[in-house]
């Protein structure tokens, strides 16, 4: 037969308020201390070292940053939970929350670089700022803006053309290059609203492709945005391709 289970009793909040004040009673607080004090002074001596490397730490990571010394403090605080965080995570996990601490600072004033300069002391590199917002906000502010794929015939085919403000980054798919087979990415923007597309980048990728899905990085579009491809060598290929941009 199983044991019954334990009565929850609700409190309301005087009655919470009362067993608060028991437990804050002095006699009862000072045996407390007195038990638990022998305990914590070990620790607390061991991390006096350790605070005192972190000040030495931020200090150095700030030299390059002389306004960040006059709030020193708040780098202070970022060391050292990046500290406790590194004793308590590895691995990937360690990089997503020293991302979204990071992040927190930056958010708060912190100077990008000399958080950056903290964190690297302290072993642990912050990921691109891009790289964080993308991760974080990419479920809740991207959607799908252009997917479909287009027949190669020698000349410069346009497989995406946005006007209007965002930023756009996108795929495209390289799997049916062969051998001999030569193909030109180019990537535009408007400098001006209603002017002409101006080439920001071009690629040129040649052969067949070991890693296929060729990411067009992410790029401002302030007033439009195109990607063209053209094959220029070997029998004409199909090219999927898939973009996004920030809602």
């Amino acid at each position: 037969m199983p044991a019954k289970r334990r009565r929850t009793l609700s409190r309301n909040p005087f009655q919470r308020l009362e067993m608060w004040d028991k437990k804050m009673n002095p006699s009862v607080y000072s045996a407390y201390l007195e038990a638990t004090k022998p305990l914590a002074i070990p620790k607390v001596g061991a991390y006096q070292v350790t605070h005192e490397s972190l000040i030495s730490l931020v200090r150095s990571a700030l030299s390059g940053f002389p306004s960040e010394l006059a709030v020193m403090q708040q780098y202070m605080w970022f060391a050292e939970k990046l500290w406790k965080l590194s004793n308590q995570y590895k691995g990937n996990a360690l990089q997503k929350e020293a991302d979204a601490l990071y992040l927190w600072h930056l958010a708060r004033g912190g100077n990008d670089l000399a958080l950056r300069a903290v964190a690297k002391a302290l072993g642990i590199i912050i990921s691109s700022t891009e790289e964080i917002l993308e991760r974080a906000m990419a479920p809740l502010l991207l959607k799908v803006l252009a997917e479909g794929s287009v027949t190669a015939d020698g000349s410069e085919q346009t497989v995406l053309e946005y006007r209007g403000l965002a930023m756009i980054s996108g795929y495209i798919d390289l799997s049916s290059m062969e051998e001999e087979d030569e193909i030109v990415v180019r990537v535009y923007t408007q400098i001006e609203s209603g002017g002409e597309f101006k080439l920001y980048r071009q690629e040129t990728i040649i052969g067949k492709q070991i890693e296929p899905a060729l990411y067009v990085l992410s790029r401002l579009s302030a007033y439009g945005f195109r990607v063209t491809v053209q094959q220029t060598k070997g029998s004409y290929k199909t090219f999927k391709y898939v973009f996004v941009k920030g809602v």
